[in-house]
């Protein structure tokens, strides 16, 4: 796939767009929040991949490198937002000023996970970054890091990946 071809395909496609849809989906938005909670994935970054395979594209090893970027702009903002958000659930309950709070910490989360998205796109953007997927194959939702899911995560992977592929029908 030509570089510009490529590009076609990011632009056309925007992430955020493809990420607010797919999370909306019928079972997706628990699928991804057990893997993040239970596994530790980064929501973002596997919608990222979702959506590259979506487009037929692919991660090279150099933008597996870029991830770093993303997994330290949502370790230092996103996940301090979203435990404060957490922790803040119970006492919100019963509380409208907390309740309040809760929301606009919960609005500041979404958006550092948008601004991650946004990253993310970027990425997929520059030269060398992104590769046509070769016929037959699938994109990695685990990345080359050569983690090994296990069972269970391996069957909402599939699912996730299931739901891809209905959704392009």
């Amino acid at each position: 796939m030509r570089d510009s071809t490529r590009l076609a395909a990011v632009e056309q496609n925007p992430l955020w767009d493809f990420a607010l849809d797919f999370y909306a989906r019928p079972g997706v938005a628990d699928k991804l929040l057990r893997l993040q909670d239970e596994a530790g994935f980064d929501v973002c970054v596997l919608l990222w991949r979702l959506w590259l395979g979506h487009l037929g594209l692919a991660p090279t090893p150099g933008a597996e490198q870029a991830l770093e970027d993303i997994y330290a702009w949502q370790r230092d903002y996103t996940r301090p937002l979203r435990q404060r958000r957490r922790w803040l659930k119970p006492a919100a309950a019963c509380d409208s000023a907390l309740a309040q709070l809760r929301q606009t910490i919960k609005d500041a989360e979404l958006q550092a996970e948008k601004a991650a998205l946004t990253q993310l796109e970027a990425l997929s953007r520059q030269a060398g970054r992104v590769v046509a997927l070769p016929a037959g194959e699938r994109v990695s939702l685990v990345g080359a890091a050569g983690f090994r899911p296990t069972a269970e995560q391996e069957s909402a992977l599939a699912a996730l990946r299931a739901e891809l592929v209905a959704g392009s029908r």
